[in-house]
């Protein structure tokens, strides 16, 4: 999907006169948003096929929408990024539902107070985080990216309290508080060089199936 997106910039660019940043600019741009509409779209049937639809949107939605702020590393082949969003939201969805089997209201409490707490001081210490695709030199960019990321951060709180109190009499939110975590949980850590470490690891899994699948 990357390759034929970036020839067909490729053809664009030389009609319409673009240069070379210009044209990398319109490609890393074309490239995201396919991304993002095909991974939703996994994410939803993957999500139905596992019967938690709902849950698997909050994951990858949270992910997504604060990531489009603090930044944070990622898979460098689209399709490969698509794989593990999805196997990843597909996955924690699923241990969402089957969490609320042993949920307890103090022990979500704590998990929300820690892992907010703990994003919180991650977005402050390493937010926003660029690409060489993107890179932001700009400190007046910075700081309202980081300034965005809180207030994302602060959006995301509200959702788990308002999750935690629907969840005493409506069951099924305790699920959606929980996949909320995941998502923000996820989403931190890929902020930090912990999580740059093991993205650099994954990102050597395509390369490895290429070889395998090449004659």
């Amino acid at each position: 999907m990357e390759k034929w997106i970036r020839r067909f910039v490729r053809r664009m660019a030389v009609k319409m006169e673009f240069d070379a940043e210009r044209e990398a600019v319109v490609a890393y741009g074309l490239i995201a948003l396919v991304q993002i509409t095909i991974t939703l779209a996994l994410v939803l049937a993957w999500g139905f096929l596992v019967e938690a639809p709902v849950e698997a949107l909050i994951i990858c939605l949270s992910v997504s929408l604060l990531r489009r702020f603090s930044g944070g590393a990622h898979a460098h082949d689209a399709d490969f990024c698509t794989l593990l969003t999805t196997l990843y939201c597909t996955l924690t969805a699923v241990l969402s539902r089957a969490l609320i089997h042993f949920y307890h209201p103090y022990a979500m409490v704590t998990a929300v107070l820690v892992l907010y707490a703990a994003a919180f001081l991650t977005v402050y210490r390493y937010a926003p985080v660029d690409s060489p695709n993107k890179p932001i030199k700009s400190e007046t960019k910075i700081r309202r990216m980081r300034k965005a990321s809180f207030v994302t951060l602060a959006v995301y709180g509200f959702a788990s309290v308002l999750f935690y109190i629907l969840g005493f009499p409506y069951y099924w939110f305790r699920a959606y508080g929980i996949s909320l975590l995941f998502g923000v949980g996820w989403q931190a850590f890929t902020l930090t060089p912990l999580g740059a470490i093991l993205l650099d690891k994954l990102n050597v899994l395509p390369k490895y199936a290429r070889k395998e699948v090449s004659p």
